[in-house]
C-alpha cells in the first residue's frame, strides 16, 4: 500500500451538504474523459461537527455499464484491478459481457496501461475508470482498439453540496472548490468549511494541534 493522505473538514456551513474529495484533471486519462465524485461523506454542520477522508495512492482500474457517460451519470464500478508486481496492464474485453483480462506488465513501470480489445462494442454501454484509494477517480466510454495509460499526479479539491459517490462530474462547473496542497513530507491536512460558504486555508494536522493547544493553554 502506497502513502496515506487525509483531511480533517470542520464543518460550520449554514445548511447541511456532503463533503466531495475529487481530482479535476481527466485528462491524464484521455482527452475525453471525466471526473468523479472519488469521496462523499454526509454532514450536518456543527460547533464540533468535523469530517475525515483518508486514501492510498495506490492506482488501478476499474469497469462499469454506464450507457453514455456524461456529467449527472453515475459510475458504480462491476469489476476493479489492482495492479501486483510488474503486472501494470490490463486488458477490458467482451465476449458477451465485459471482463478485466490478461494482466501483465507494460512498457513502463512508472505507468499504468490498460487495453481495449477488438470484441468491445463500437458503441458501448461501459466505461472505464482509474482507482486510487480503491475508488474511481476518472472514467472514459469504452471504445474498441484504445489502449490508455496514466502517470499518476493527482491534485485534490474538497467542495461541499449535493453529491453522491461515483457522480459523473463537470470539474470546471464544481461551486467553489478548494485545492488540498500537501507540502513535501506533509500528508495530513484540516480545513473549515464557514457560514458565509469560504474555506479557512488548508493546514497540516500537526500545525492545527499546535495552533489549538496554544488557544487551549491562553
Amino acid at each position: 500500500m502506497g502513502m496515506i493522505y487525509s483531511v480533517a473538514v470542520n464543518n460550520h456551513a449554514s445548511h447541511p451538504g456532503c463533503f466531495m474529495v475529487f481530482q479535476n484533471d481527466p485528462t491524464q486519462l484521455a482527452p475525453n474523459a471525466l471526473s468523479l465524485a472519488w469521496f462523499v461523506r454526509f454532514s450536518n454542520p456543527g460547533p464540533n461537527s468535523r469530517v475525515k477522508f483518508q486514501w492510498s495512492v495506490d492506482t488501478g482500474f476499474s469497469w462499469a455499464e454506464t450507457g453514455e457517460l456524461q456529467p449527472g451519470a453515475q459510475f458504480t464500478p462491476t469489476e476493479t484491478y489492482a495492479p501486483s508486481g510488474p503486472n501494470n496492464k490490463i486488458t477490458l474485453d467482451c465476449n458477451r459481457t465485459y471482463r478485466f483480462m490478461n494482466p501483465t506488465q507494460g512498457p513502463e513501470q512508472s505507468r499504468f496501461y490498460l487495453a481495449q480489445s477488438a470484441g468491445i462494442p463500437a458503441r458501448s454501454a461501459a466505461a472505464v475508470g482509474v482507482t486510487m484509494g480503491g475508488s474511481t477517480v476518472y472514467a472514459v466510454q469504452a471504445r474498441p482498439n484504445q489502449n490508455l495509460a496514466i502517470s499518476p499526479n493527482p491534485k485534490y479539491f474538497l467542495a461541499y453540496g449535493d453529491y453522491q459517490e461515483g457522480d459523473v462530474i463537470d470539474a470546471s462547473a464544481i461551486d467553489n472548490p478548494l485545492e488540498l496542497r500537501y507540502p513535501p513530507g506533509v500528508y495530513s491536512l484540516t480545513t473549515t468549511l464557514n457560514a458565509d460558504d469560504t474555506w479557512d486555508q488548508p493546514e497540516s494536522l500537526a500545525h492545527s494541534n499546535a495552533s489549538r493547544l496554544r488557544l487551549l493553554a491562553a
